[in-house]
């Protein structure tokens, strides 16, 4: 019976709190879209945070970077788009139950402290 298992699960996710990160769609195509890396090595650079020494070129070997085709703008934008259509309606339901804490910024630095916080106050014994 499907109400038998819906009231199971309303009886295991109960205690269960969703955390949600409300960073803007812009923000964070721009920071994936300026991500480039060295394919032979997997290395990471940002064109903000980390950048290459040579513009374009890998620290190491002097090898051309590449901009992964899921790490270009239009790319990100769908990937958001969607995760936005799928997210919705599951953020509403636990919002209209009071079970979701929302961060809210730009700038992992800012956010962070008060994820790690709200997270240790949820683990502590």
């Amino acid at each position: 019976d499907i109400r038998l298992h819906v009231e199971k699960l309303r009886n295991i996710s109960s205690g269960i709190n969703a955390e949600y990160g409300d960073v803007p769609f812009d923000t964070i195509t721009d920071r994936i879209s300026k991500r480039w890396i060295h394919p032979g090595s997997g290395r990471t650079y940002n064109l903000d945070f980390n950048p290459p020494q040579i513009s374009g070129k890998d620290d190491e070997t002097g090898e051309d970077l590449i901009q992964r085709d899921d790490d270009k703008p239009e790319s990100v934008k769908k990937r958001l788009q969607l995760y936005s259509d799928m997210t919705r309606p599951l953020l509403e339901y636990y919002s209209k139950q009071n079970k979701v804490e929302t961060f809210t910024g730009t700038e992992t630095n800012v956010i962070w402290p008060h994820v790690k916080d709200f997270l240790e106050q949820k683990t502590a014994v």
